[in-house]
């Protein structure tokens, strides 16, 4: 049995018995399989409902084809031990690549999030032509060193700052904090002709969710928020157990919520947002940084790991906007927990939650700090998240399927 705490109900984990569902629930116990293996049968017939019969079939179908594989618990007491499916690692491959204005990095991953090969490299321009152009490269230079899993390949996750699909009053224009024009419909049709694969677009936080939701501590929870701090600020929320992307994809963007509205234009349109005080790009500001060159993170990381007093300063000005945040959040969405992560190193993170501290009260009365967490999968988050987003694609159930 997986130890973990249990999954309450939702659509992407509970089946139905209709005649013409197979393939809902057959998507159904892969998405459970998925975020929740190695499981026992008997523990997926609980979450998804269905019957340990039906759950029995689709669970021996689905190993005849190689997509699970059965492994035998260990053996407690006396009698046979149970056994366990999960995923089949090799039966395929997704690759993810996590795109800012500055540089793109690739990731391509197992069906149970093992990373086999990574690539890292700047971009020549801050345009979606030399961000294609650099994707293309990755996945060539991807098939060349691995042909055999190549072969397996079935999809390609994006993963870039939005906001997307925000009509003319957005310009990213030099603005490091976005990347929108990446994100256009037509330029994701280019990129999907051109790499021969399809291709699945989220927003950079709603990546990074989706990577610790599958991946990481995330599995934890049915519920919980992932803050993303980046040149940005940005959030991706997983709600009963699946990813919430918004009409637009562009849910979670609290970096757009208006704090000031006398404050400084932001490149949404309006003024005062919260991330022209609370980012990467607000510190660079104050440190006379340039965001848009590649060496401005690691000289801050480089500043903060020498107690520079501007760096110090900056972290205690904005610990008021960190619990208004935080508060925020918490009071609209209840979730069970919020996971900070970004392009900045972890020790950096701890200093900001650290300077909230005290957090705001919940209004179940709940004063844990620790409902605050540190995500685990570190500056690949996002890339991660976008191999993720590749495979929820494919495998995770929607209303569609249910069609008749």
């Amino acid at each position: 049995m997986n130890d973990s705490a249990p999954i309450p109900a939702s659509f992407r984990t509970s089946g139905t018995n209709l005649t013409r569902a197979k393939t809902h629930n057959h998507r159904v116990v892969l998405e459970v399989i998925r975020t929740r293996g190695p499981i026992g049968r008997t523990e997926i017939s609980e979450i998804t409902s269905l019957s340990r019969q039906t759950v029995q079939n689709i669970v021996g179908e689905l190993e005849s084809r190689g997509i699970v594989e059965m492994h035998a618990q260990k053996a407690r007491g006396r009698g046979h031990p149970g056994m366990t499916v999960q995923l089949k690692p090799d039966h395929a491959y997704s690759l993810g690549f996590h795109v800012d204005r500055l540089s793109v990095t690739a990731i391509a991953c197992d069906l149970l999030g093992s990373i086999v090969w990574q690539s890292a490299a700047p971009m020549a321009a801050a345009t979606p032509e030399a961000a294609n152009s650099r994707i293309l490269s990755m996945a060539e230079e991807f098939r060349a060193a691995h042909p055999g899993m190549a072969k397996c390949l079935f999809g390609v996750g994006l993963a870039a700052p939005g906001p997307f699909e925000t009509g003319s009053q957005t310009s990213s224009g030099t603005d490091a904090t976005t990347f929108s024009d990446f994100g256009s419909p037509e330029n994701l049709a280019q990129l999907q002709s051109a790499i021969g694969l399809p291709v699945v677009l989220q927003n950079d936080a709603s990546a990074a969710a989706l990577g610790e939701h599958v991946y990481g501590i995330g599995r934890s929870f049915n519920s919980f928020a992932f803050i993303q701090f980046g040149m940005g600020l940005g959030a991706g929320f997983v709600l009963n157990g699946a990813l919430y992307p918004g009409a637009t994809k562009n849910a979670g963007e609290i970096g757009h919520v208006v704090i000031d509205p006398t404050g400084p234009a932001c490149s949404c349109g309006n003024t005062g947002c919260l991330e022209r005080y609370l980012s990467l790009n607000a510190l660079c500001e104050r440190l006379g940084l340039e965001p848009t060159e590649p060496g401005s993170v690691g000289r801050i990381e480089a500043l903060f790991a020498e107690g520079d007093p501007a760096v110090l300063g900056w972290i205690a000005d904005v610990a008021p906007l960190m619990r208004q945040m935080i508060n925020m959040i918490e009071m609209m969405l209840d979730p069970e927990a919020l996971i900070l992560g970004g392009i900045i190193c972890p020790d950096f993170l701890q200093a900001l939650l650290d300077s909230a501290s005290p957090l705001p009260r919940r209004l179940d009365g709940s004063l844990e700090e620790d409902r605050i967490r540190i995500g685990t999968s570190g500056a690949t988050a996002v890339a991660l998240g976008a191999t993720a987003a590749a495979v929820d694609a494919l495998y995770a159930p929607s209303v569609s399927h249910l069609l008749l």
